[in-house]
């Protein structure tokens, strides 16, 4: 199935502002990792770090068996899950 996970936070505590975040964001999306996690990473899209007075957002797009795979993915990472479909197939239904 097909799912959307959206994970914010803090222009200030960003992991991309210190080494040791920009080492963890490398390993959770290394090759490896996603594969290990039974998780496809469709697409992934974030604003930092240029958004330097707002909040960061990241979109996740994720095909995975379940929204409980997604999050254990993330592991300490909060993320909003939630089931999405291409807007080719809900046009159809239309």
């Amino acid at each position: 199935m097909l799912y959307e996970a959206t994970h914010s936070h803090p222009a200030a505590q960003c992991p991309l502002l210190k080494a040791e975040g920009k080492s963890m964001i490398k390993q959770l999306f290394s090759e490896q990792n996603v594969k290990k996690a039974g998780i496809k990473l469709e697409a992934a899209y974030m604003s930092c770090p240029q958004d330097t007075a707002v909040d960061h957002k990241g979109f996740f797009t994720i095909e995975a068996e379940n929204p409980a795979v997604i999050t254990k993915f993330f592991g300490p990472m909060a993320v909003e899950i939630r089931p999405v479909k291409p807007l080719s197939e809900v046009a159809k239904t239309l």
